[in-house]
């Protein structure tokens, strides 16, 4: 499933959501994340196009398109407050 429409902005407690019109908005700081931390948080809502909550479901979808994705996720917990 595709996005409508990709928004940056600057978003207070999130790195990223996705609405249920298909809009996914990405937080301005990212750009200071690596590159593969924002491929996690981009692929994080692209798969909520496809399951609107933190299921299983929704979770094996992410593992089955970056294996380590854990790895971004925790790397964004112990660095996010140092890049926003």
């Amino acid at each position: 499933m595709r996005p409508k429409k990709i928004l940056i902005k600057k978003l207070k407690s999130r790195w990223g959501s996705a609405t249920f019109k298909g809009t996914i908005n990405l937080n301005v700081n990212l750009v200071k994340a690596p590159g593969s931390v924002i491929e996690y948080v981009v692929l994080h809502e692209m798969g909520h196009l496809v399951e609107k909550n933190h299921s299983p479901k929704f979770w094996k979808l992410i593992k089955d398109h970056m294996f380590d994705y854990s790895e971004k996720k925790d790397w964004l917990k112990v660095n996010g407050l140092n890049i926003s």
